[in-house]
């Protein structure tokens, strides 16, 4: 019999925080050892290890390898091998469309393996599930950061594979930016390491800036270059009330164009909550061009919440999130370079969203160092991420209490799509899929999908890592 007390696990590793997410596991099996448990459907713990944070997902492997260290993934690998049975990763349960799970195949099972350390030259190293809380907690106590996004539950090697954006990204970059380098097994069970591999390490490194995860293998570790930490977030909070379709279409005409004058330091949101829009700021630095926007805001919208700074560490606590399981449909709603890409479909999206119960559009701001290739230190952003150009990022999303309400709100999220489409938005955010976006390969990777494709022929010819919208062969 093996004891594995999970809750005493995660407080070990800086998650007490985050024990909500999760059920207490005291696993026992006779299938495992020191390096995985193997759980089948008749295990009793079988039903915790499937947890996905969207409840409208439900999925059922036929066994899910649950590894603590990166020897237990080679086993795991191996025993797929051997099984012929298809792999999937988890790691944070977060794919809004449930791509770390399957049916009927494996599922490879990180989430105990969330380890974290900052070294003499300030470089992170991380495990596969360390949450973003934890690494916030981390990183900021020692007066370091790395830019990655704000949902504190996020698994920090999923968003980082899909590029990763958030509050920092204008002013320093995407989070796949600071990726140095990774370890990862590989289909045949074999451990490749970006530092050492010269032959595949280069490559692999660039497809796991912004190629996406679950393709090639299993990533054991990642390794970051940080920057230092800002010590403040200043947060700024405008709300306009009762909107009609028009007026929010005028609103995010005036958004978008104020948006020019953001300064590299800030980050701005337009978020309409039904017929409430709230536009956001965050920013590092308080200046005049600072000064001018908010005055804008402050004499065009409804209200003012009058936010005050607060030291980094804990505005940013604010933008964490909820941890606990939701029925939910959130989806990508594309990359803009300005109004003019939706000019002539946003009162059909605010109309569909002021009508549709629990339905949000947002619109987040890119742009600033996401832009630029080169970095002021001298180092190259180079991966498969290729949507640098993109000054804006819209996000849909729609909640409900009961699976009765599903229908209805998948309807309305059908509706926004189709009318994305029609209007020619067809390039997405991978770290945002959806099981409706036509023609996935171009429109989360472009280019970049050829060159991902001859790299998944040389790691996985077989194609064991799959899934719905994966990198085919």
């Amino acid at each position: 019999m093996k004891l594995i007390n999970r809750r005493s696990l995660l407080k070990g590793l800086g998650l007490g925080g985050l024990l909500g997410v999760f059920p207490s596991v005291y696993a026992e099996s006779n299938n495992s050892d020191s390096d995985v448990l193997y759980l089948q459907r008749n295990n009793r713990l079988f039903d915790d290890f499937t947890y996905l944070f969207n409840k409208r997902i439900s999925l059922t492997p036929k066994v899910i390898a649950v590894c603590s260290n990166e020897q237990g993934v080679q086993k795991a690998v191996r025993y797929a091998k051997e099984q012929d049975l298809p792999v999937t990763v988890k790691s944070g349960g977060h794919s809004f469309e449930g791509f770390s799970l399957n049916n009927g195949g494996m599922v490879i099972d990180v989430s105990t393996m969330a380890g974290l350390e900052l070294n003499e030259r300030h470089e992170l190293i991380a495990q596969p599930a360390v949450r973003l809380a934890q690494l916030y907690g981390f990183s900021l106590a020692r007066g370091r950061l790395l830019p990655t996004g704000s949902c504190g539950t996020v698994g920090l090697s999923g968003i980082t594979l899909g590029g990763g954006y958030g509050l920092f990204s204008r002013q320093f970059g995407l989070t796949c930016d600071y990726l140095t380098g990774v370890r990862m097994v590989d289909a045949e069970g074999n451990v490749i390491d970006t530092d050492l591999d010269a032959d595949k390490g280069a490559e692999l490194l660039w497809a796991c800036r912004g190629g996406g995860n679950g393709n090639f293998g299993v990533v054991t570790q990642l390794r970051y270059n940080t920057v230092a930490a800002p010590e403040t977030l200043h947060q700024h909070r405008f709300r306009s009330y009762k909107l009609n379709p028009a007026r929010a279409s005028r609103l995010a005409e005036f958004w978008f164009e104020q948006c020019k004058n953001l300064p590299h330091h800030a980050y701005s949101a337009f978020v309409l909550n039904g017929s409430t829009l709230t536009v956001m700021f965050t920013a590092t630095e308080h200046d005049s061009a600072m000064e001018t926007l908010l005055a804008n805001f402050d004499s065009t919208m409804d209200n003012n919440a009058g936010l005050k700074p607060d030291p980094l560490a804990v505005g940013l606590q604010y933008y964490y999130g909820r941890s606990d399981a939701l029925y939910f449909k959130n989806i990508s709603a594309g990359y803009y370079k300005g109004f003019e890409d939706i000019r002539g479909c946003t009162e059909a999206l605010f109309t569909e969203v002021i009508n549709t119960p629990g339905m949000v559009f947002q619109i987040s701001s890119l742009g600033g160092e996401i832009n630029n290739l080169k970095r002021s230190n001298g180092s190259t952003a180079d991966g498969a991420y290729v949507h640098r150009q993109a000054n804006f990022l819209g996000e849909a999303q729609c909640y409900w209490q009961s699976p009765k309400q599903e229908a209805r709100s998948m309807q309305g999220m059908a509706t926004l799509q189709t009318i994305l489409y029609e209007n020619g938005v067809r390039q997405h955010y991978i770290n945002y899929p959806d099981m409706n976006i036509r023609d996935y390969e171009r429109a989360y990777y472009g280019e970049s999908y050829p060159r991902l494709q001859k790299l998944k022929r040389e790691l996985d010819p077989g194609n064991r890592f799959s899934y719905p919208q994966g990198i085919k062969l």
